[in-house]
C-alpha cells in the first residue's frame, strides 16, 4: 500500500513537471510553476493589518486559515487599480506558509518545455531580481515571465 502511495505522488509529481499557472498583471502575462498553487478564489474581504510591508494587503480567513494576502500589482511596482470581477487569489505555497497572490486575470495552465524558456535578460535594473525564473515563449508569439514562487518575498 505504500509503495502504491509513493508511486500515485511520483507520477502527479512528473505529470507537474514544466506545468505553468498563467496569470496577468497588467499588460503582463507572468506564470508559476503549478505544483505550487493551491487553489485559486475570488477576491474576498481583507482584513488589513498595521505596518504591512509593502504590497501587503492584509489577511484573509479561509476556511479557517489565516492567510496573508499581497498585489502582484504592487509588488511588481506597477499602480494599483479596482478589481474587477476577473480578480482573483491565488493561493501558493511558500516555504512552510501559504499566501495568496491578487492577480488581474487567470490565463491557462500550460506545459512549458525547457528549451521554450529563456534567462532573463541581463540589465543593471535585473540583476538583483532573483525571483524571475526565465522569459517563455508561449504560443501566439506571447511571453511570459515565469517567477520562483520560493523566492518571491526573498527580495526587500
Amino acid at each position: 500500500m505504500v509503495e502504491e502511495r509513493t508511486l500515485s505522488v511520483a507520477a502527479e509529481t512528473d505529470e507537474m513537471e514544466n506545468m505553468y499557472l498563467n496569470f496577468d498583471v497588467g499588460n503582463e502575462t507572468y506564470g508559476v510553476e503549478i505544483r505550487y498553487v493551491l487553489q485559486i478564489i475570488g477576491m474576498q474581504e481583507i482584513n488589513e493589518m498595521p505596518d504591512m510591508p509593502p504590497g501587503m494587503k492584509g489577511y484573509i480567513n479561509l476556511r479557517g486559515s489565516v492567510i496573508p494576502v499581497v498585489s502582484m500589482r504592487l509588488r511588481f511596482g506597477k499602480a494599483e487599480e479596482e478589481y474587477t470581477d476577473r480578480t482573483c487569489i491565488v493561493v501558493v505555497t511558500v516555504g512552510d506558509r501559504e499566501i495568496g497572490l491578487i492577480v488581474d486575470t487567470i490565463q491557462e495552465t500550460i506545459t512549458i518545455e525547457p528549451e521554450n524558456i529563456s534567462p532573463q535578460p541581463k540589465t543593471s535594473a535585473s540583476e538583483g531580481i532573483s525571483y524571475v525564473k526565465g522569459i517563455a515563449r508561449l504560443p501566439d508569439d506571447r511571453t511570459a515571465v515565469l517567477i520562483h514562487a520560493q523566492k518571491l518575498f526573498d527580495e526587500p
